[in-house]
C-alpha cells in the first residue's frame, strides 16, 4: 500500500471512527437484549458524528439501521418448528423505517449549530420526543421499537417520570443527555486552565450542562418519592398501617398460535382455573389465545361453559379465544361470579404482520367490582398504544387486565415496555402472559406487590393482588401534550432556521444594492 493510501486511509478512520460504537450502540440499544448504559452513550456519540457534516447524516442511517434490525432479527420468530431468525426482512424494514425519525431528529439538530446554548441544548431532545412520539400513534407498531424501552430494565425512580409526563419524556432526558455532555465537553476544551487571568469564553456550556443535572435531580427526586414512600407510609407508618390486603389471582397460561389442536381442548383449560379457584383464586385470567372457535354456536357454548365454571366456583373468569369465522376475531369475556358477561372485548390493535383480523372498537371495557374496584382489560398489543390505553384513567381504573402471547424473544422486553402504562396511568396491571413475564405491575415500578414470573406456555399461576386503587397521575389528565409540544416546537424551529438565513440574505442583497 502506497504512503498517500495509508494517509487516506488513517485520515477515513479518523473521520469515521465513530460508526463503530453507533453500531455497537444500535445493536445493544434498541433490541431484546439491551444494555442501558449503551443507550445513554449513543446520544453523544451520534451527536458528535453527525455535526461534522451533512453527509454523516447517511452513512448514520445506514450503519444504525443495520446495528437495529440485527438487534431485532428475532421479532417474528412465531412458528417453533422453524430455525431462529425467519423473517429477517421484517426487522430490516423496521428499523429502516424507524431510523428515519433518527436521521430527520439530527437534521434539525444541525440547523440549530450556530444558535444559542439553550437552543443547541434543546432543539434536538424536542425533535426525537416528538418525532418519535409521532411514529408511535401512527406507524401502526406503538411504542414498540422506542429507545426508552432499555430503560424499563431499571432505574424505577427515572421511570417515574411517565406518570407526569408519559414515555415521551423519557425519550426527551435521553436525548438531552447527548446535547448536555457535547455542550459541557466543549466548555472543557475550550476553557484555559493554566493561567488565571487569561481571558476565558462565555461559561454557557457549563449553565446548559447545569441546567440538565438540575433536571434529573428533581426527576430522580421526584422518583424516589414515589417508589419508596408507600401511599399512607410517610413518616415510618408501621406495615399494618397502610400495607392493603391482598387477593389470590390466577393465570392461566396457553398455547397462543403455538398448538392450534390444544386451544380447541376447552376442558383442559377450564380445569386449570377450577384448580387455581380451589387455591384461592378470587380472579382468573386466561393468557391470549388460549382457546379457539369456529363459529358463532361454537362461542356460545364456550361462554356457557365459562359461565357455569365461574358461577360454581364465585370467581370472576376472564377467558380469551380465536373466534376463527365468520370474521376473525381475538376477544376477551370476563364472567363475574353470577354468572353474567361483564366485559366482551376484540382486540384493538392487531399485530401489523401476524394479524390479519379487522380491528376492534377503540373503546375500553369496564365494569365495577365490590372486591377489586373498577376493573378494565385489553389484550397483548393494545398496550403498546398509550393513548387507547390512557381511557384508564379517564374512567378511573383500578386494576387493568393484561392477556397476551409473545414468541421468540421479545418475552422480556415486550412486559417491561407495556409497564410503563401503569406507571403513565397509575393503575395496577395483571398480566398473563404466554412465553412472557406474567404478574403484578405497579404503578411505582418496582413497589412492594411487584411479582414478576417468565411463564411458558400450558401452566398456571398463582399471584397476589393488593387490593388499591389507582393513584392519579398528571399524565392521566394532560396525556401526551407535552410530546405533541415537543414536536411543533421542533417543526417551527426547523422552520425558522432554515428561513432565517435566507431572509438574512436577502436583506443584505437589498442593502447592499441600496
Amino acid at each position: 500500500m502506497s504512503l498517500f493510501h495509508k494517509e487516506k486511509l488513517k485520515s477515513l478512520c479518523r473521520e469515521h471512527w465513530l460508526l463503530l460504537p453507533i453500531f455497537v450502540f444500535g445493536f445493544f440499544g434498541v433490541g431484546y437484549q439491551t444494555v442501558p448504559v449503551f443507550v445513554w452513550l449513543f446520544f453523544p456519540t451520534v451527536l458528535s458524528y453527525s455535526r461534522k457534516q451533512w453527509f454523516n447524516l447517511l452513512t448514520v442511517y445506514i450503519v444504525f439501521t443495520i446495528g437495529g434490525a440485527l438487534a431485532n432479527l428475532g421479532i417474528f420468530d412465531g412458528d417453533t418448528t422453524l430455525p431462529t431468525l425467519q423473517h429477517p426482512g421484517a426487522a430490516i424494514g423496521l428499523a429502516s423505517v424507524g431510523n428515519l425519525n433518527v436521521v430527520a431528529a439530527l437534521a434539525i439538530d444541525r440547523l440549530a449549530q450556530r444558535r444559542v446554548a439553550w437552543q443547541r441544548l434543546t432543539v434536538f431532545p424536542c425533535a426525537w420526543t416528538g418525532l418519535w412520539l409521532f411514529y408511535g400513534v401512527w406507524g401502526n407498531f406503538g411504542d414498540s421499537y422506542t429507545f426508552s424501552n432499555a430503560l424499563t430494565s431499571g432505574w424505577p425512580e427515572l421511570l417515574q417520570l411517565a406518570a407526569l409526563l408519559g414515555r415521551p419524556s423519557l425519550d426527551f432526558v435521553l436525548a438531552m443527555f447527548g446535547t448536555a455532555v457535547l455542550e459541557l465537553f466543549t466548555a472543557l476544551k475550550d476553557t484555559p486552565v493554566l493561567i488565571d487571568d487569561t481571558p476565558r469564553p462565555s461559561s454557557a456550556g457549563y449553565r446548559t450542562a447545569s441546567a440538565y443535572a438540575a433536571l434529573m435531580v428533581l426527576v430522580l427526586a421526584y422518583g424516589g418519592f414515589r417508589v419508596n414512600i408507600h401511599n399512607g407510609s410517610f413518616y415510618q407508618v408501621g406495615y399494618t398501617n397502610y400495607v392493603p390486603k391482598t387477593v389470590p389471582v390466577g393465570c392461566v397460561v396457553g398455547p397462543g398460535g403455538i398448538d392450534m389442536p390444544l386451544q380447541y381442548d376447552h376442558a383442559h383449560w377450564f380445569d386449570k382455573s377450577v384448580q387455581l379457584a380451589r387455591s384461592g383464586a378470587k380472579l382468573v385470567l386466561w393468557s391470549e389465545e388460549t382457546a379457539a372457535v369456529d363459529d358463532a354456536a361454537s362461542e356460545t357454548r364456550l361462554l356457557e361453559q365459562a359461565k357455569q365454571v365461574a358461577a360454581e366456583h364465585g370467581i370472576y373468569l376472564a377467558i380469551t379465544y380465536d373466534v376463527r369465522g365468520p370474521v376473525g376475531e381475538n376477544k376477551l369475556t370476563m364472567i363475574t361470579p353470577s354468572g353474567d358477561i361483564a366485559i366482551n372485548y376484540n382486540k384493538a390493535h392487531p399485530v401489523p404482520g401476524v394479524e390479519t383480523q379487522p380491528a376492534g372498537e377503540e373503546v375500553l371495557q369496564y365494569v365495577d367490582t365490590p372486591e377489586f374496584g373498577r376493573i378494565g382489560a385489553a389484550i397483548c398489543f393494545d398496550y403498546n398504544f398509550a393513548s387507547y390505553i390512557r381511557q384508564a384513567s379517564k374512567h378511573n381504573v383500578d386494576v387493568m387486565l393484561q392477556a397476551t402471547w409473545t414468541w421468540g424473544p421479545i418475552g422480556t422486553y415486550h412486559a417491561r415496555g407495556n409497564a410503563v402504562r401503569a406507571i403513565e396511568n397509575g393503575f395496577t396491571q395483571f398480566r398473563c402472559a404466554s412465553q412472557s413475564l406474567s404478574g403484578i405491575f405497579e404503578p411505582t415500578s418496582n413497589g412492594i406487590f411487584q411479582q414478576q414470573v417468565a411463564t411458558l406456555t400450558n401452566n398456571a399461576y398463582l399471584f397476589y393482588m393488593p387490593l388499591q386503587k389507582r393513584i392519579w397521575t398528571v399524565y392521566g389528565v394532560t396525556g401526551d401534550v407535552f410530546g405533541y409540544g415537543c414536536l411543533v416546537a421542533s417543526l417551527f424551529a426547523a422552520v425558522y432556521f432554515v428561513l432565517k438565513p435566507a431572509q438574512q440574505a436577502v436583506q443584505l442583497e437589498e442593502e447592499e444594492s441600496a
